[in-house]
């Protein structure tokens, strides 16, 4: 036999091997990769899931965030005049106080 016939043939039969050895390593890769995908699909699945209860829990909530600032706006405004009543109760105390003081004084000099 010729050596150029040799080389083709060890060349073939190399190729043939490495031709056996890759088929069901690409079989493999690509059934690894299916079942990733199926993962992926099923992760992403339930982050839509999550996604779209979040979302109308929120839809649910801000109508009722939103009563509560007003009417949290409105204890506010209540308390805010309550203040300035009880300011206003504070200073005519103060004032009868001291005239009732006064009255006190004139009352010991009338004995």
């Amino acid at each position: 036999m010729s050596t150029a016939l040799i080389i083709v043939i060890v060349v073939a039969v190399v190729f043939l091997l490495l031709l056996v050895l890759a088929i069901p390593n690409a079989r493999r890769r690509r059934a690894e990769r299916e079942r990733e995908r199926g993962r992926l699909a099923s992760t992403l699945a339930g982050h839509r899931q999550e996604a779209e209860a979040l979302s109308s829990r929120a839809d649910r909530l801000a109508p009722e965030a939103e009563s509560h600032r007003r009417a949290a706006e409105e204890h506010a405004a209540k308390a805010e005049g309550l203040e300035q009543k009880a300011a206003e109760a504070r200073r005519a105390a103060a004032l009868h106080d001291e005239r009732a003081t006064e009255t006190e004084q004139e009352l010991r000099k009338t004995e």
